[in-house]
C-alpha cells in the first residue's frame, strides 16, 4: 500500500483573502467556538490525527442544500441540492490540517459535494477592496500574469516547508482568464505540482471564479486534481451562478462620486499585484510576493479508515495501492 499526499493548492485567494482583509491568528476556531491547536510535531501521525478531528468538527457544522446561505451581508448563496456548506470556523481548522494558511477575516467557508465519487471542494471569500474596475480584461497579457504567479510561489512555500509539507510550483494555465462583462464574473485555472514530483503524476488544480460587486468581490475557488478538473469545473460555475448580490450591493449599482474604488483593477485578481500595491507584505511571517501569497493546498488521501463527511469525500481519506 502506498500513501499519496495531495498537498495541494487551494488557491491564490485563500492566502490573498487573508492578505487583503487581515488574517486570523494561527489558532483557528473549531466548530464549537473553541481553539484548534496545531499538532505538537510535524509528524505524519500528528497531521493525520488533526485531519480526522477537523473533518469530524466540519461534519457537525455542515448545511446540505438546497438552502440559502447568507454571505457577509453582501449576497446569498442559493446552495443547490448535492452541495454542502461548512462555515468559516471549522473550515479554517480543516484547511490548516491540510497545510494551508487559514482563510483570514474575510473567509466565508467551504463547499463540498454530497454525491459519491466526487473529489473536489470550493473555498469562499469576500474581499472588501471597493469597486474593482474591469477595463483591463479587454486586453489580457496572460504571459505576464503567469510570470507573476511563478515569481510569487516561493512565499507560500516557506510556510509549507516549515510545517512539513512539500513545496509547490506553477506549471501553467489550465484555463486562461475569461471575463463575462455582462455578469461581472471572472474565471481562470492554474496547474500546480509538488516540486520534484514524478513526470505524469497527478497535480493539484485551482479553478478560480470571482463575482464582482459594488463594494468588493467574492472569490469562489474550486480545488481538485488535474485528472478530474475537466469533470468537475462545472461545479464551480454552478456555485458561482448560485451567488446573488443583495439590493444595493450589485456591481452595476456603483456610484463613482460617492463609492470607494479599489486601488487595483481586475488584472490584479489574477496576477496578485493587489497585495503589493496596498503594501501588505506579511502573512503569518511569510513575505507576500506578486502572487498574493502563492498557492495554498488541498489534501488528497491522508488516512485509512477515517469516517468521511459525505460519501463523495471519502476518497480524500483512502490509501491507494
Amino acid at each position: 500500500m502506498r500513501q499519496y499526499a495531495w498537498a495541494a493548492a487551494l488557491g491564490l485567494v485563500l492566502l490573498w483573502g487573508g492578505t487583503l482583509a487581515g488574517r486570523a491568528d494561527d489558532t483557528s476556531p473549531s466548530a464549537d467556538g473553541g481553539a484548534a491547536t496545531a499538532p505538537a510535531a510535524n509528524s505524519q501521525e500528528a497531521r493525520d490525527a488533526e485531519s480526522k478531528a477537523a473533518w469530524e468538527a466540519a461534519a457537525k457544522a455542515a448545511t446540505k442544500g438546497p438552502a440559502e446561505i447568507p454571505f457577509m451581508a453582501q449576497a446569498t448563496l442559493k446552495l443547490p441540492a448535492g452541495y454542502a456548506y461548512i462555515p468559516a470556523g471549522p473550515s479554517n481548522r480543516l484547511l490548516r490540517s491540510w497545510g494551508n494558511q487559514d482563510g483570514g477575516a474575510n473567509f466565508v467557508g467551504t463547499i463540498f459535494p454530497v454525491a459519491g465519487g466526487e473529489n473536489w471542494f470550493i473555498t469562499a471569500h469576500f474581499v472588501d477592496a471597493g469597486f474593482v474596475k474591469d477595463e483591463e480584461a479587454k486586453n489580457w497579457d496572460t504571459d505576464a500574469l503567469l510570470t507573476s504567479a511563478r515569481d510569487g510561489i516561493d512565499a507560500g512555500n516557506v510556510d509549507r516547508e516549515a510545517r512539513g509539507f512539500k513545496k509547490l510550483k506553477v506549471d501553467g494555465w489550465i484555463e486562461k482568464p475569461v471575463y463575462d462583462a455582462a455578469q461581472h464574473r471572472l474565471v481562470y485555472a492554474i496547474s500546480l505540482s509538488d516540486i520534484g514530483a514524478a513526470a505524469g503524476e497527478e497535480t493539484g488544480v485551482n479553478y478560480h471564479t470571482y463575482a464582482l460587486g459594488r463594494e468588493g468581490y467574492f472569490a469562489l475557488d474550486l480545488v481538485t486534481g488535474s485528472n478530474t478538473i475537466g469533470q468537475f469545473k462545472d461545479r464551480a460555475k454552478t456555485v458561482l451562478a448560485a451567488l446573488e448580490y443583495g439590493p444595493g450591493k450589485r456591481y452595476e449599482e456603483y456610484v463613482a462620486s460617492t463609492d470607494r474604488t479599489a486601488e487595483y483593477g481586475i488584472a490584479a485578481l489574477v496576477a496578485g499585484v493587489a497585495a503589493k500595491k496596498l503594501g501588505l507584505l506579511a502573512l503569518g511571517g511569510v513575505a507576500i510576493a506578486k502572487f498574493g501569497g502563492a498557492l495554498v493546498a488541498f489534501a488528497k488521501p491522508l488516512l485509512a479508515g477515517v469516517v468521511a463527511l459525505f460519501a463523495g469525500v471519502a476518497r480524500f481519506f483512502t490509501r491507494r495501492k
